[in-house]
């Protein structure tokens, strides 16, 4: 490639001008001359100096294709420029392009689309949710003026947050079932080794030794139950991720039953009530005799107002007061925060429930307690999990939460659900549909 000279009036307007180019124009001269000794470079006779008042001259950037000073002639650039055409030439080239009718590849596009505020019209309504709702800071229906919004282009999939996995929620169920059989494998086992009423007084309780006896407590009770249960399902089935709920209690439920199976078998108290009717002992147990009371007392649901529980000795802990605050805890956690006075009745239910099964002399005090605190404690620490960053870490508090005997069913329940489930709730069924779970969410 060779550069001649131009007239001014063809030199197209320069993108960008540099002042003072005149030390520039005589480095490059210097160089090719000492570079190239042997061969003849046709310089053009320099210029006088303009007078210092003068503005110097300038100089376009590109000395290839835009210089204004042209003094020299006849000199090949082509082999160095090639090398600097990249760099100094890339923007212009892919302008040029452009406007030749070629199309800017995706990429592009990608990157000249800025982080835009997204405005929002002053009339438009803005969604209420739950100030609990941990999920309301990421929902779509969620806006807020100066948030920045990032385009994901067309094509790409977006992992599912709150995924159903149905199976697991199955899996946990046979859990469930698995441990509530254990619990009344237990029972009936140690129904046989209860001691005698006739000769064993019950244990002495503060409670009990203060209050006398009412049969009609321990029914109350049970009847509180069944409303507390009831509420508490309803809860679950009207979530929006029911699934996900109804695995998680499913664990939590079958958790408690087999810890109540351990603890009423390694220790056998008395028989707290001295009305209560208990079934003769066989003295010859066998496996089929285990098993067939135990789905004798599977059908009963573990009541004694249906009068299938007649299978005395599980104390250590309270059933009652276990289902009874597991229910308020479910209510609690899952329905909605402006559903306050329910939680209240809920509450209220679990302390009267209990109070009738003391009342009745159903339980010993320190049942109550026991299961009041084993109860809390597992509902607690298994909500807690869903939150804490030992998920995904690998340092010490995650080292020690993996001595949980139960943590590896737990990662594998929980592994692709993100934290807690917001409070939102949907018709279970596709009909009919109505929006009055929408105004609960």
């Amino acid at each position: 490639m060779t550069i001649s000279a131009r007239s001014p009036d063809k030199e197209p307007s320069p993108p960008k001008q540099i002042n003072f180019a005149e030390p520039l124009v005589e480095s490059v001269r210097v160089y090719l001359a000492n570079e190239l000794p042997s061969k003849e470079l046709a310089l053009v006779p320099r210029e006088p100096t303009p007078p210092p008042s003068v503005a110097p001259q300038l100089c376009d950037v590109d000395i290839a294709t835009h210089t204004a000073c042209e003094e020299i002639k006849g000199i090949n650039f082509e082999p160095r420029l090639k090398r600097n055409d990249l760099n100094n030439n890339a923007s212009r080239q892919q302008n040029e392009g452009r406007q030749n009718g070629g199309m800017p590849s995706q990429a592009e596009l990608m990157q000249r689309q800025p982080l835009l505020a997204r405005g929002v019209k002053k009339d438009a309504p803005q969604p209420t949710t739950d100030e609990s709702d941990p999920d309301q800071d990421h929902s779509p229906q969620r806006t807020h003026t100066g948030d920045f919004i990032v385009e994901i282009p067309p094509g790409t999939v977006r992992e599912e947050r709150y995924p159903k996995e149905i199976w697991k929620t199955i899996l946990s169920f046979f859990f469930l079932f698995l441990c509530v059989c254990i619990n009344m494998m237990s029972l009936s086992l140690v129904h046989e080794r209860l001691p005698d009423r006739n000769t064993t007084a019950p244990l002495n309780d503060i409670v009990l030794d203060n209050i006398e006896a009412r049969d009609w407590g321990l029914a109350v009770s049970e009847y509180l139950i069944m409303i507390s249960t009831t509420v508490a399902t309803l809860v679950v089935v009207f979530h929006k991720h029911r699934f996900i709920v109804a695995r998680r209690l499913f664990f939590i439920i079958g958790l408690l039953y087999l810890y109540r199976s351990v603890t009423m078998f390694v220790t056998v108290l008395p028989v707290s009530s001295t009305t209560y009717f208990c079934s003769p002992k066989s003295n010859n147990t066998t496996p089929l005799l285990v098993i067939k009371r135990m789905f004798y007392l599977i059908s009963g649901f573990g009541l004694s107002i249906n009068g299938k529980h007649t299978y005395c000795g599980d104390y250590i802990y309270s059933g009652h007061t276990m289902v009874l605050v597991l229910s308020y805890l479910i209510v609690a956690e899952y329905s909605p925060k402006k559903l306050w006075p329910v939680h209240w009745a809920m509450w209220g239910s679990a302390v009267l429930g209990v109070s009738f099964v003391l009342l009745a002399h159903g339980h010993y005090t320190v049942d109550v307690v026991i299961a009041y605190y084993v109860t809390t404690r597992l509902f607690w620490t298994f909500h807690s999990l869903l939150v804490t960053p030992h998920r995904s870490g690998n340092g010490y508090n995650h080292y020690m939460i993996q001595r949980e005997w139960w943590y590896w069913l737990f990662t594998y329940l929980e592994r692709n659900v993100r934290g807690p489930v917001p409070r939102r709730y949907d018709w279970p069924l596709p009909w009919p549909r109505t929006k009055l779970f929408s105004r609960l969410s």
